[in-house]
């Protein structure tokens, strides 16, 4: 970060005190940097205060809602006489419309307002990163012109069109020996030819004048080698006539690269801009196809062989490929990125840093071999960032060295935010639809389920009224019972709706012995197999989890065994061996096929007095954290109910049908 020991800063925001904050917060965050804040109200005062570029600040953060112009107009407006200076859309409209519109209208970054102070740090890396991306090209620039002087032939022609004399620019340049040069003609080193060469020769020395001709041409070098050039050409007079022309040949392969680089970075900007476009109107049916197309289409543009989407797993500190696409005959991004053998990835991408292999940065080449990837292959990791925590990464892979210069890893680390956004939408509504089919629910239950006691209650009342006998308060107290146990199980079924509280790393083993000391397990015994390890789940509703599992254990598994087994029930759990999870199974009778897949319907009971809302409690828990629930049988006959914490990866290749 040489390129940006000092930074200045303009913040707008029209709320002050909010200003302040910012300002105390990235003043401080980024190490090795002198950071400083200027905050201003109004964003009429901001485009006063940049109307000078030689004292304005370095980059531009600003708010979107404000009063007179909001946050794109001020950006159109300081566009149009600061078109390079870094600019930072920061805040709490979370629209994907936003995001798109701040980058076509030339934004550099967009970072969303949130609760915490982690969301500081972010912007202060992204401010800096910008700064230092801008001096960069700002210093080549310079450079460019500079060595454009330095680098420009100077050559003589006599009225024949045969050299008088070249520099020592020209030698270098096209590698010639002075010597030979020096009396040949001009056409021995243009590729024009001889004719066209001879017209504009005649034209220079017949009209005189001080008139310099300028043209584009191609000259050949000592070792055959064409090389695009831009000519001049002056007469020189002398007496009154024209004797010699003296000209200059500037080498212009690289400018016309950097210019077809720059068309190159504009067609992928749009490219990036089409696929968020395409990504904010699909259905969440179609986000898994519009992810597809979106890497394909990244892929093609970019040229590269592979492109996937992973997501991070938080307890098993891994990389997981959910979405890819590839070109044909290509090999396969890895299906998973494990801490054992990627640390180093995984620690650059949990700072939201961009990882590039090559990576002129990267000092210990081990580094790149711990990703098996072949030789020559390159690849490019850019962090998805969801609520400031790694959600996961955009993944580059090309058969060939690739450089990913800063321009292009900045658009397509546009490309990642917009994935993340997409994928936080799908499972925002998909916990939105299953809020509303709980709320259906509910209305079942309250007009069906909580009737029929009611009924009876009354019922019952209604007799002893009628005859006097009190014993028929006590079948109506029964029915007040179950009504007090459905009341209860709707209630916590309902909190299910709501998300998952604080999460911590859990001891599953302790969580398993809490969750049996409270339940009424009469006789059974527990069994802990193997190492359950840890995952990272609110511990309260895992405790929850574990006991209605148990508590459905003892009660189906024990008075569905049958008399002629004298023998306890025996509830087992342990560790998935195939993925990151765990079972609670018992040797009761277990569930029938048949019955498998209504077990978790609220509702379901095959006991008298049961609820039928515990399991669906538990799937209602256990989705909240974004696991999976299954039940299957158990290895001595009983119910097995697995709770999978670790997906299962999702791939596409090349040619699939959507």
């Amino acid at each position: 970060m040489t390129l940006c020991e000092d930074i200045s800063v303009l913040y707008v925001d029209d709320e002050a005190e909010l200003s302040s904050m910012v300002a105390v917060y990235l003043e401080r965050e980024v190490e090795d940097v002198e950071l400083s804040v200027e905050t201003l109200t109004d964003p009429y005062d901001a485009l006063d205060r940049l109307a000078d570029a030689e004292t304005g600040p370095d980059c531009v953060v600003s708010d979107y809602e404000m009063p007179g112009m909001n946050g794109l107009e001020f950006l159109r407006a300081l566009r149009c006489a600061r078109p390079n200076l870094p600019f930072i859309l920061y805040t709490g409209r979370g629209s994907e419309d936003v995001v798109r519109d701040a980058f076509r209208v030339g934004a550099t970054d967009y970072v969303q307002k949130s609760l915490g102070t982690d969301q500081y740090a972010v912007l202060a890396k992204r401010v800096a990163n910008a700064v230092s991306r801008n001096r960069a090209e700002e210093t080549t620039e310079r450079y460019d012109s500079a060595f454009e002087a330095l680098e420009t032939a100077v050559y003589v022609l006599d009225r024949s069109g045969r050299f008088v004399s070249v520099d020592d620019v020209f030698v270098d340049l096209f590698g010639y020996d002075r010597d030979a040069v020096v009396g040949s003609h001009v056409s021995t080193v243009l590729v024009d030819d001889e004719c066209r060469i001879r017209e504009k020769l005649d034209r220079l020395f017949d009209e005189g004048g001080s008139a310099t001709t300028r043209f584009e041409t191609e000259v050949y070098a000592a070792d055959g080698e064409r090389i695009r050039c831009v000519a001049t050409a002056s007469p020189d007079v002398f007496d009154g006539s024209v004797h010699r022309a003296v000209g200059t040949l500037r080498d212009v392969t690289e400018q016309r690269r950097r210019r077809e680089a720059e068309t190159a970075r504009e067609q992928l900007k749009d490219s990036v801009l089409d696929t968020s476009t395409t990504l904010m109107s699909a259905e969440v049916d179609e986000i898994g196809t519009k992810i597809r197309w979106t890497l394909q289409s990244l892929g093609e543009f970019a040229g590269v062989d592979g492109a996937a989407v992973y997501s991070y797993d938080v307890d098993a500190d891994a990389l997981r490929k959910t979405h890819e696409w590839t070109a044909d005959g290509a090999s396969l991004p890895p299906v998973a990125v494990t801490a054992d053998d990627c640390e180093w990835l995984l620690d650059r991408l949990r700072r939201f840093e961009n990882v590039r292999v090559p990576d002129v940065d990267a000092a210990d080449s081990s580094r790149v071999d711990s990703l098996s990837l072949p030789e020559e292959t390159s690849l490019l990791a850019l962090p998805m960032v969801s609520n400031w925590s790694l959600a996961g990464a955009l993944v580059l892979v090309s058969a060939e060295a690739e450089r990913w210069p800063d321009r292009e890893v900045s658009l397509f680390g546009t490309a990642a935010d917009m994935l993340s956004y997409t994928l936080e939408r799908k499972r925002r509504e998909r916990q939105l639809r299953q809020q509303n089919e709980r709320l259906e629910e509910f209305a079942s239950v309250v007009s069906h389920d909580l009737r029929n006691p009611l009924n009876v209650v009354e019922g019952f009342v209604d007799l002893a009224r009628e005859t006097g006998d009190v014993s028929h308060l006590d079948r109506a107290a029964d029915g007040l019972e179950r009504m007090n146990a459905l009341v209860s199980d709707v209630l916590e079924l309902a909190r299910q709706g709501r998300t998952v509280g604080e999460t911590s790393t859990v001891d599953v083993a302790g969580v398993v012995e809490r969750a049996w000391a409270a339940v009424d397990t009469g006789e059974a015994t527990l069994e802990l197999v193997g190492d359950l390890g840890t995952v990272s789940a609110d511990p309260g509703r895992l405790t929850q989890v574990v006991e209605n599992l148990v508590r459905n254990a003892v009660e189906h598994g024990s008075s569905e065994r049958g008399t002629e087994c004298s023998d306890a029930l025996t509830v087992s759990v342990g560790p998935l061996p195939d993925r990151g999870g765990f079972y609670v199974e018992d040797d009761g009778a277990g569930v029938s096929p048949a019955d498998r897949a209504s077990v978790f319907e609220q509702g379901h009971t095959t006991t008298e007095g049961g609820s039928g809302f515990g399991l669906s409690i538990v799937e209602g828990i256990v989705e909240a954290h974004g696991w999976t629930v299954a039940v299957t049988d158990g290895t001595a006959g009983g119910a097995r109910f697995e709770i999978a914490t670790a997906p299962h990866p999702q791939a596409f290749g090349p040619t699939r049908a959507d």
